[in-house]
C-alpha cells in the first residue's frame, strides 16, 4: 500500500480503546491475583521477630511483640503486639480466647508483613503494603494489549494515564483525574475502593499521616485496616477492620454514571474523531481539485484535459487508499471482534467449568463433611464406648478394692481375733493352773479337816462316854443324895461329908455344863467343817466343770485357731490372686485408658484437620466464588465491548459506503465534465 500521500486516517494497529473499559486479556495473561496469606512469600516474616523484639506497626506505631503463630479466629500466622500508646483495639484476647496479657486497648493483632524493625516514613508507613484488591489489576483505568503481561507491581500506574498499543498516553493529568473524581463524590456515596471493596463514603479531605486528597470508606464486610482512626487521629466512626482509607483516584462511584457510559461517549468522540480524517481527506481532495481547476490553462485543451484526468486519477487513487485502509480496518475490527468472541466465548466456557469446579467442590465438601460426620459420630461413639468401659472397670477395680478391703479387714480382724484367743487360752491356762493349785491346796485343806473331824469325832466320842460316864456318876450322886437325904433322917452324915458332897455335885454339874457347852462347841465345828466340806466339794465339782470347761474351751480355741490360719491362709492365697487380677486388669484398664486417650488425641486432631480442611474449602470456594464473579464482570464487559467494536463496525462501513459514494461521485464529475 502506497504511503506517500496522507490520508488522515490512523492506521487499524493504532486505533486506542475507551478508556472506560479494562483492557480483555485471555484468563492466562491477566493481571496476577492476590496471593493468598498462607502462600504469599512475607509469610515467613514471622521467623524474623521473636517475643520481646521491639517493634513498628505499619511503620508509625511502636510496640513489643507478644505472641506469634496460629489463631483461631483467622487462618494464618499472626503477631501480637503490645503498643506504647493506648491506641490498640484489645487487652491480648479475641473472641474469648487469651493470647497474651495486656492493658485494655493496647494490645493489636496483625500479620508479621506488616511489623519492620525500624519507623518508616509518615506515607509510606500510612499507605503500607497494597492491598491485593486495591491493586492496578482490578482497576477499569488500565487498558492496553501490551500491558497484560505486566505484573501485579507494575500496575500501580495512575488513573490518568491510559497506555494504548503503540504506548501512547492519554492527556489527562493525574492531579485533573483527582480532581474530577473527587468533585464526582460526596459523602454517603456507595463507592468501590480497588474495583472490589464496596462500602459507603464517611469522610473526604486531608489526613495527618499522608499529604493529599484521601476518601475514608466504611466498607461492608471486615476487611479493611482500622475503626476510622489512624495513628491516634479519628476522622470517621465505625466498627474494627470495617474501615479503610485510599486515594480519592482508587476510589470509584457505583450507582451513578458508569464507567460504560463515560466509554460509550468517549468511543462516539473517537468515532467522530475518526469520521472527520476521512472527511478532512475528502475536503483535501475537493481543495485540490479547485486549486487545479482554478489554475490558468497555458497548454490548451490537452494539458486541460490531462489535468483533469490526473485529477481524477489522483482522487480515484486516494479515494482508493482511503478505502482501503477502511477495509484493512474494518479487517482487524473483525479480527479483534472475532478474537473477543473467543475470548468471550472463552471466558464463558471457564465460567462454566469454574462453576462446575465449584459445584463439584461443593459438593465433594458436603460428601466430605458428611462422611466426617459420620467419623465423628462413629469416633464419638467409640469415645462414649470407652468412657462408658472406663467407668465400669473403674467401678470394677472400686468393687475388688472395696473387696480386698473387706478381706483384709478380715485378716486383720481374724490375726486380732487371733491374738485375743491366744492371749485368752493363756489366761485361761494360767488361770486353769491357778484352780489346779486352789483345788489342790483345798483337797490338803480338805484332808486336813477330815483328818480334824475325824480328830473332833473322836474327841467327841471320849467326850460324850466321859459326859455320859459323868451324867451317870452325877445321878449317881444324886442318888446318893436322895438316898442321903432319905436316910438324914435316919442317918445325919457329917456337915463336911455333906458340903464335900456338895462340892462334888456343883462340881460335876460345872463340868457337865461345861463338856455340854464344849460338846456343842464341837458339834458347831463338826457342823462348820462339814458346811466347809460341803462347800470345798462344791467349788472342787465347780472347778472340775471350769477345767472341763476351759478344757473344753481350749480344745475348740485350738480348733478355730487352726480353722482361722486355715482361712488366713486361704485369704493370702485369695488375696494375693485378686492382687494379681487387679494388677492386671489395673494393667488392662490403663492400656485402655492410653487407647482411649490415644483415640481422643486422634479425635481431636482429626476436627483440628477437619476444621482446618473445612477452612480452605471454605476458602476455595469463596476464592472461586470470586473469580466466578470476576469471570462474569470480564464476560459482561467483554459483551459490551464486542457490542462497541460492532457500532463502530456498523459507523465504518457507514464511512465505507460514503467514501464509495464520493469516489462515484468523483468518478461521475469528471466524466460529466468531459
Amino acid at each position: 500500500m502506497s504511503t506517500g500521500k496522507p490520508s488522515g486516517i490512523k492506521p487499524p494497529s493504532k486505533i486506542s480503546r475507551p478508556t472506560g473499559l479494562p483492557t480483555r486479556t485471555s484468563p492466562s495473561s491477566a493481571a496476577p491475583k492476590p496471593v493468598p496469606p498462607e502462600n504469599s512469600p512475607t509469610q515467613d516474616g514471622a521467623m524474623d521477630y521473636q517475643v520481646g523484639e521491639k517493634v513498628w506497626v505499619n511503620g508509625n506505631k511502636p510496640g513489643y511483640v507478644h505472641f506469634l503463630g496460629g489463631t483461631q479466629f483467622a487462618p494464618g500466622q499472626w503477631a501480637g503486639i503490645v503498643l506504647e500508646e493506648a491506641i490498640g483495639k484489645n487487652d491480648g484476647s479475641v473472641a474469648g480466647v487469651q493470647y497474651f496479657q495486656c492493658e485494655d486497648g493496647r494490645g493489636i493483632f496483625t500479620r508479621p508483613s506488616k511489623l519492620t524493625k525500624t519507623a518508616m516514613p509518615e506515607m509510606e508507613a500510612n499507605c503500607g503494603q497494597p492491598n491485593p484488591g486495591e491493586t492496578g489489576a482490578d482497576s477499569p483505568t488500565i487498558a492496553a494489549a501490551g500491558a497484560a503481561t505486566t505484573t501485579g507491581n507494575s500496575t500501580k500506574t495512575p488513573l490518568s494515564r491510559t497506555v494504548t498499543g503503540s504506548g501512547s498516553v492519554s492527556n489527562l493529568s493525574e492531579t485533573d483525574s483527582a480532581k474530577k473524581t473527587r468533585s464526582e463524590l460526596r459523602l454517603g456515596d456507595r463507592v468501590l475502593v480497588g474495583g472490589n471493596k464496596a462500602g459507603v463514603v464517611r469522610f473526604m479531605g486531608e489526613t495527618e499521616f499522608a499529604k493529599g486528597e484521601w476518601c475514608g470508606v466504611e466498607l461492608d464486610e471486615p476487611l479493611g485496616k482500622n475503626d476510622g482512626a489512624v495513628a491516634g487521629s479519628r476522622y470517621f466512626q465505625c466498627l474494627p477492620r470495617y474501615g479503610l482509607f485510599a486515594p480519592v483516584h482508587k476510589v470509584t462511584r457505583i450507582g451513578f454514571p458508569s464507567t460504560l457510559a463515560k466509554a460509550k461517549a468517549s468511543s462516539r468522540r473517537r468515532s467522530a474523531m475518526k469520521r472527520s480524517p476521512s472527511a478532512s481527506s475528502m475536503s483535501s481532495l475537493s481543495s485540490v481539485t479547485s486549486s487545479v481547476s482554478g489554475k490558468p490553462s497555458r497548454a490548451g485543451l490537452l494539458t486541460e484535459t490531462s489535468s483533469r484526468y490526473a485529477r481524477k486519477i489522483s482522487g480515484t487513487t486516494a479515494l482508493q487508499e482511503a478505502l482501503k485502509e477502511k477495509q484493512q480496518h474494518i479487517e482487524q475490527l473483525l479480527a479483534e471482534r472475532d478474537m473477543e468472541r473467543g475470548e468471550v466465548a472463552k471466558a464463558t466456557s471457564h465460567a462454566g467449568d469454574v462453576q462446575q469446579e465449584l459445584s463439584l467442590l461443593t459438593n465433594v465438601q458436603e460428601q466430605y463433611a458428611m462422611e466426617m460426620e459420620a467419623k465423628l459420630d462413629q469416633l464419638r461413639k467409640l469415645v462414649e464406648t470407652a468412657d462408658r468401659d472406663k467407668v465400669e472397670l473403674l467401678n470394677q477395680l472400686e468393687e475388688e478394692k472395696r473387696k480386698v478391703e473387706d478381706l483384709q479387714f478380715t485378716v486383720e480382724e481374724a490375726c486380732i481375733t487371733k491374738g485375743d484367743l491366744e492371749t485368752q487360752t493363756k489366761l485361761e491356762h494360767a488361770h486353769i493352773k491357778e484352780l489346779e493349785q486352789s483345788l489342790l491346796f483345798e483337797k490338803t485343806k480338805a484332808d486336813k479337816l477330815q483328818r480334824d473331824l475325824e480328830d473332833t469325832r473322836v474327841a467327841t466320842v471320849s467326850e460324850r462316854s466321859r459326859i455320859m460316864e459323868l451324867e451317870r456318876e452325877v445321878v449317881e450322886l444324886q442318888l446318893r443324895l436322895r438316898s442321903s437325904q432319905q436316910t438324914e433322917g435316919a442317918v445325919s452324915l457329917s456337915p463336911e461329908e455333906l458340903s464335900n458332897l456338895k462340892a462334888r455335885a456343883q462340881s460335876q454339874e460345872k463340868k457337865i455344863s461345861e463338856m455340854s457347852v464344849d460338846l456343842d462347841n464341837r458339834q458347831k465345828q463338826i457342823r462348820s467343817v462339814e458346811e466347809d466340806k460341803i462347800s470345798l466339794e462344791q467349788q472342787l465339782t465347780s472347778l472340775r466343770q471350769k477345767l472341763d470347761a476351759a478344757e473344753e474351751d481350749n480344745k475348740t480355741m485350738a480348733q478355730t485357731m487352726h480353722e482361722l490360719e486355715k482361712r488366713v491362709e486361704q485369704a493370702g492365697k485369695e488375696r494375693e490372686a485378686q492382687r494379681e487380677e487387679n494388677q492386671r486388669k489395673e494393667k488392662e484398664l490403663q492400656d485402655r485408658l492410653t487407647e482411649a486417650a490415644e483415640l481422643s488425641e486422634r479425635t481431636t486432631n482429626s476436627l483440628e484437620h477437619l476444621t482446618n480442611e473445612k477452612t480452605a474449602l471454605e476458602a476455595q470456594q469463596v476464592a472461586l466464588k470470586q473469580q466466578n464473579s470476576k469471570f462474569q464482570e470480564e464476560l459482561s464487559l467483554s459483551q459490551e465491548q464486542s457490542s462497541l467494536e460492532n457500532q463502530r463496525i456498523g459507523n465504518l462501513c457507514k464511512e465505507i459506503e460514503e467514501l464509495k459514494l464520493a469516489s462515484q461521485k468523483s468518478q461521475y464529475q469528471p466524466d460529466m465534465k468531459d
